[in-house]
């Protein structure tokens, strides 16, 4: 038995008889996913063949890159991409954050070996700096990065792969990329869009192109939100939805900084948005169990901890 989970997060336990996925079982208990998204300046996407291991830096493509790495662009998630067609090289392909929106540029080393390099070299040198093949040099900033690890775990290899799919048969022009393991696996599918920079929850079609084309409504859609890449994970990511709640599409043509601040009951977060201070206070939620997937009784599992918005003070 998980004695290290409260009383209540025990209740909440799927039975010894059931073996559910993660997925599933975190839609049951109406898991809130806001603060788990990256908190990051840029991603740098490698196209990596399958099959990818676990963890998928333990491709012989990938040797010497790892999860998160400090780059000259600042805090970075190296991320695998499926291939997408058979053309020489291996497309790279990087989005920075900007203080709004993304930069985004790609070429193509002609080998393991180039690519090895600029992974060394990206540790030091500025993009302007770095001896690269042009291939693409401007990717759509319009992109969804869906994640299909499957080796990773089965909820985003089967529902992940099945929202890719989907969405390139109704989107054919959308840059739609099947990327490795993002995080939060229990809220598949899990992506991320840009150039907004979010990511989010137990995604469909419906759903992906409405936040793409910005007709869905933000205090609805917010319930699946994870968190901005800008924001910082936890309280802030949650203070950040809640001004977005507030302030809605607009949010994102507009420059954040984000501070959080401990409190007595928390943490206070205050959010300069285009020059407007926004306050936001934030204090622990719901303890809840994040299981084990496909395991009988979801077990082991541990501990998970929800956020709570008390309060939102507007500029």
């Amino acid at each position: 038995m998980p004695t290290e989970l409260s009383p209540y997060a025990l209740q909440l336990l799927p039975s010894e008889e059931e073996a559910p996925r993660c997925s599933s079982y975190s839609q049951l208990i109406a898991a809130d996913p806001c603060g788990t998204a990256l908190s990051v300046e840029a991603l740098i996407l490698i196209e990596t063949p399958l099959p990818w291991p676990k963890p998928v830096f333990g491709h012989p493509l990938l040797n010497g890159l790892s999860s998160i790495m400090k780059t000259s662009l600042g805090q970075t998630r190296v991320l695998a991409v499926v291939p997408k067609n058979e053309d020489p090289g291996i497309a790279v392909s990087i989005y920075q954050r900007d203080e709004v929106g993304v930069k985004s540029w790609a070429f193509r080393p002609e080998n393991p070996a180039a690519l090895a390099q600029f992974a060394s070299d990206i540790m030091t040198l500025t993009p302007s700096q770095l001896a690269t093949t042009p291939g693409d040099p401007h990717p759509s900033d319009l992109a969804v990065l869906i994640c299909t690890q499957g080796s990773h775990d089965i909820c985003c290899g089967s529902e992940g792969t099945r929202l890719a799919n989907e969405l390139q048969q109704r989107a054919p022009g959308l840059n739609v990329l099947r990327v490795s393991h993002t995080g939060g696996h229990r809220f598949a599918p899990t992506a991320m869009t840009l150039p907004d920079g979010r990511m989010w929850a137990h995604l469909d079609a419906d759903t992906t192109l409405s936040i793409l084309e910005l007709t869905g409504e933000p205090s609805t859609l917010s319930s699946q939100c994870r968190g901005w890449w800008g924001a910082p994970s936890g309280p802030g990511q949650v203070a950040e939805r809640a001004v977005f709640q507030q302030i809605g599409w607009d949010l994102d043509t507009l420059p954040r900084n984000i501070t959080v601040a401990p409190s007595e009951a928390g943490w206070t977060v205050n959010l300069l948005v285009a020059l407007q201070e926004w306050s936001v206070d934030v204090c622990q939620g719901r303890e809840i169990p994040t299981i084990a997937c496909r395991a009988d009784g979801g077990l082991p599992a541990k501990a998970s901890y929800e956020y709570t918005v008390s309060e939102v003070r507007a500029p």
